[in-house]
């Protein structure tokens, strides 16, 4: 079975490693019948996509589970939504015989970044640079951060930006797989980076979805199953 769960508010704050052992805890209390591996120490048969990063919030998670007994997806989400703490969501869920791991099926993901400013303290031409940012023109920045500014969106996909009364927001793929591909963490630091020189601020890092581009189609982990 394979489901989509949110990670938000505060529990976007602990590891990778502990929320694989908060879901395997919350299996066992939610009473599903996952299947275990044999020997000394047996463990549950369970498998997540890429780790989201310590501080990042995602309404796209993805995980694996191979179950020991049939059990419908509405009992499965029920379940573990009545055992799994705030912040953590089971969203939907598939059943499906058999599977590529996740990890291998992914190539993409999309982000969302909001940025916030308070219109009393930044002039609107302020905030409109850093929509120029990330446009043509790049009037208002040195020629070092132009250049930066011009990688990073040429390593973005389905690059999106809009501006509201006090919020910026910029919605993109990132491909991942290959050592050459942008990396968040790099996009977080440059950006942050804008931070002590403008009054604004990155406020938010929301992952919103997994995919396998294939062209120009976009197939989630679910569309992946067969």
């Amino acid at each position: 079975m394979r489901f989509r769960f949110s990670k938000l508010s505060d529990i976007k704050y602990i590891s990778h490693l502990d929320l694989i052992n908060l879901l395997v805890r919350t299996l066992r209390r939610a009473k599903i019948p996952v299947l275990y591996s044999k020997g000394y120490h047996p463990k549950p048969k369970l498998s997540t996509a890429y780790a989201l990063k310590v501080g990042l919030e995602s309404v796209g998670e993805y995980a694996d589970i191979i179950l020991s007994k049939k059990l419908s997806t509405k009992t499965f989400v029920k379940r573990m939504n009545d055992r799994l703490p705030q912040g953590l969501k089971v969203l939907n869920a598939k059943s499906v015989e058999s599977s590529q791991s996740l990890s291998s099926q992914i190539n993409c993901m999309r982000y969302q970044l909001i940025f916030s400013y308070r219109p009393e303290l930044v002039i609107r031409q302020e905030a409109d640079l850093l929509l120029k940012l990330f446009t043509e023109n790049m009037i208002g920045f040195n020629n070092q951060l132009s250049k930066n500014a011009k990688y990073f969106k040429e390593k973005l996909l389905n690059f999106k930006i809009r501006s509201l009364p006090d919020n910026i927001i910029i919605d993109f793929l990132i491909a991942i797989g290959s050592q050459d591909d942008l990396k968040i963490n790099d996009l977080i630091k440059f950006l942050n980076s804008l931070e002590n020189k403008r009054k604004i601020f990155l406020k938010r890092i929301l992952r919103i979805n997994m995919f396998r581009k294939d062209g120009d189609l976009l197939l989630s982990p679910f569309k992946l199953l067969r």
